[in-house]
């Protein structure tokens, strides 16, 4: 496919732009561009082992990229100057990677993209550190940024809300899995809304910035908010597909949602469909937060009985259809356009 070529070509240029900004390799002059004079004398060896050496491990692994490239293509379709805000795609990206680093972290997830999760490779203080440090440092971006007084108030606005919202998301997702609410009252909005504050705010946050970067009114910027917002969504129904068909693709340990006891758009299907026999089990297996290979596949099983895989690939789908429709309206007609419609429909039909 075309997108997953331009993808790989685009991952060069993200991670270029993050070395610019965000280096393998850093001394004292560097965080006294980042962190301002040190009133004593900063310690740029151990900083460079405890921040800059697991962040460019995560980096290096992989990862799609595909939020970063988000905020391009939306950039280029609405003919905003890239030389002025190209910078703004290292936000996303480290925002993500961050987050997948408190993720492991609140999951107790041992593998990230093939590797032993941060948390587990160098420490759990150090993972704490730097997800936060990757939360907070790119906010120097957008303190440097040459742009008018409303430019820059709406890019941090955007910033700040969409950070709550991360939080909000990941929130119920942890009491979700902490089995504080029974399975069998979550509805589908309900997942809907966590996955939009969980995984929908980062491509949210692409959409806005680009928006706001092309100058279109705060209306125009929620309609493409929403737009990537559902993108998102759907990237994570497929995500979860994934996790209990093929998990060694996305360099993840095999069911590890069930695991987890994940309450996913699957489990709420299967469990509004099937029988108290089979309700009972699946809920008791995910309350056990299991490694057992039989207990996960019957707990798979149980999913596939009642075709919720098939419905929740079928409904993301449909996600993707309605939120194109809402806005192809608003976007110029040029190949980004093309381009953007391509990416969301691979994100809900990928494999990997």
């Amino acid at each position: 496919m075309d997108i997953e070529r331009e993808l790989k070509e685009n991952r060069k240029i993200v991670d270029s732009l993050i070395e610019g900004r965000f280096p393998k390799n850093i001394d004292v002059e560097y965080l006294t561009w980042l962190a301002g004079e040190a009133p004593y004398s900063y310690d740029p060896d151990v900083i460079q082992k405890t921040i800059f050496e697991p962040m460019w491990d995560l980096l290096s692994r992989g990862g799609k990229r595909w939020r970063p490239w988000l905020f391009i293509i939306l950039a280029k379709n609405l003919k905003v100057d890239l030389e002025k805000y190209q910078e703004l795609a290292i936000i996303v990206e480290l925002l993500h990677n961050g987050s997948l680093i408190a993720d492991d972290i609140e999951d107790g997830a041992e593998v990230r993209r093939g590797d032993k999760a941060i948390h587990v490779k160098y420490g759990l203080d150090i993972a704490v550190n730097l997800s936060s440090a990757m939360y907070f440092m790119p906010l120097r971006i957008l303190m440097e940024m040459d742009v008018d007084d409303s430019t820059f108030r709406r890019l941090i606005n955007a910033y700040l809300e969409d950070m709550i919202r991360i939080h909000l998301g990941q929130a119920t997702d942890i009491g979700w899995h902490r089995g504080l609410k029974d399975p069998e009252e979550i509805t589908v909005d309900h997942y809907l809304q966590m996955c939009a504050n969980k995984t929908g705010v980062l491509p949210r946050l692409a959409a806005r910035f680009a928006a706001i970067a092309a100058g279109l009114n705060e209306e125009e910027e929620r309609r493409l908010g929403r737009f990537a917002e559902t993108i998102g969504v759907a990237f994570q129904i497929q995500d979860d597909i994934m996790n209990v068909t093929g998990a060694e693709k996305l360099g993840k340990a095999f069911g590890e949602d069930i695991t987890e006891g994940k309450v996913t758009l699957m489990v709420i299907h299967a469990l509004s469909k099937a029988s108290e026999e089979d309700k009972k089990r699946l809920k008791h297996i995910l309350s056990l937060h299991t490694r057992d290979g039989a207990l996960i596949e019957e707990a798979i099983s149980i999913l596939r009985k009642y075709g919720s895989i098939e419905y929740a690939k079928e409904f993301a789908r449909n996600m993707i259809r309605e939120s194109w429709s809402s806005v192809e309206g608003l976007l110029p007609d040029n190949e980004y356009k093309e381009k953007l419609r391509d990416l969301a429909n691979f994100l809900v039909e990928r494999e990997f």
